[in-house]
């Protein structure tokens, strides 16, 4: 069974217990013991080794496409540095070849988010979202069946072998789905941009912005914009609460669904309300990881602008026709707005003081490849 259907069950199996009165104490203690046991894994507690050696660990496993079942994709296929850790595409592309439903989201101060994934407000830790794209199979995207064939093949790669030893020095198995996820996850939280012009504008270098840039600004954090309310800057060693909306991309037969193959945060609740409900983005490099929305159906940055001055899309021909400024699902913060040209560029200037690309020089971010 896999790790979101065990949650899933236990969750299920503690809800009955609320319902009745006289087991609401069990169950508040059952939860409380479920959660403390999640959220601080036996693996943590055992690492002795110092962080850096742990990332580049995982920063070896992060470039490797000896992590996907046929060697012919890594995670850093789908998460490019140059294009700030996303991959260009609408979709990301599995082992097989085949697109996966949902369009690849930056990792650039992933730590900093409050949750990993478009449609699921439940996970909040990077090793429970590395399970999807090592083991989801319709579509795979690294294509593994089973934990133990994972493991198999890094046990048969003797860089590896005296890694992870080093590594997990106390561990009677150190080559387990556990520590690679661990390792992965600890080069990941290295992957942190706070470098852009707007960062040195919050931090007090006022004149770094133009006055163009300036005026795009106030448009985005004004009432008749709103941006800023949903799209919460990220600065540093805070984190940011995920917020899921229904942004009026769909509104098919005019009953407020979306395409049946992703529906968001409903597939999770099945709770109409959320309903095209996604995970608002981080707009960090926005300008270098189009196209957007979690179905990458929005090419340019003007058009996301364009659909959210309309409150909403219209869609006049094929199989999504519909007019999602209708959508009874939406969320409230989405009501249209005029602009004119001038404003749009204004906005999409400062857009582009989103831009950082410092990391790129720092060495321990890039590829590296173990090759014994």
């Amino acid at each position: 069974m896999e790790l979101r259907q065990q949650e899933m069950a236990i969750n299920r199996s503690a809800i009955k217990l609320f319902v009745k009165k006289k087991y609401l104490l069990t169950a508040i203690l059952f939860l409380s013991f479920f959660f403390i046991s999640y959220i601080y894994p036996s693996t943590e507690k055992k690492l002795t080794k110092p962080s850096e050696e742990l990332s580049l660990l995982g920063r070896y496993l992060f470039y490797d496409t000896r992590l996907s079942y046929n060697q012919t994709k890594s995670c850093a296929s789908c998460h490019d540095p140059s294009l700030a850790f996303s991959d260009g595409y609408r979709t990301a592309v599995g082992a097989d070849g085949y697109a996966v439903r949902r369009n690849t989201p930056s990792l650039l101060n992933v730590r900093y988010r409050g949750s990993f994934t478009w449609g699921d407000s439940g996970i909040h830790r990077f090793d429970r979202q590395l399970f999807f794209p090592f083991f989801n199979q319709h579509p795979k995207e690294l294509g593994w069946e089973n934990e133990q064939a994972v493991g198999a093949r890094i046990k048969n790669i003797p860089g590896y072998v005296a890694l992870f030893n080093t590594v997990f020095p106390k561990h009677k198995t150190p080559i387990s789905i556990k520590n690679i996820f661990y390792a992965i996850t600890a080069f990941e939280k290295t992957i942190v941009s706070h470098a852009s012009r707007y960062d040195a504008y919050l931090e007090g270098n006022e004149s770094i912005l133009t006055a163009d840039e300036k005026a795009g600004m106030r448009l985005f954090f004004s009432r008749k914009l709103n941006c800023g309310t949903c799209h919460v800057w990220d600065p540093k060693n805070k984190l940011i609460p995920s917020r899921f909306e229904n942004t009026g991309l769909y509104n098919l037969d005019m009953t407020g669904d979306y395409p049946r193959s992703d529906q968001g945060l409903y597939e999770i609740t099945k709770n109409d309300f959320d309903k095209g409900k996604f995970r608002v983005p981080s707009l960090r490099n926005v300008l270098l990881t189009a196209p957007y929305t979690h179905d990458g159906s929005v090419s340019t940055v003007t058009e996301m602008i364009d659909i959210y001055a309309r409150g909403g899309r219209k869609i006049e021909v094929g199989e999504h026709i519909g007019d999602g400024s209708q959508n009874p699902y939406k969320s409230k913060l989405i009501k249209g707005f005029s602009i004119s040209k001038e404003e749009k560029e204004n906005l999409i200037s400062f857009l582009n003081c989103l831009t950082d690309t410092g990391y790129l020089k720092n060495k321990k971010l890039l590829f590296v490849a173990l090759n014994k």
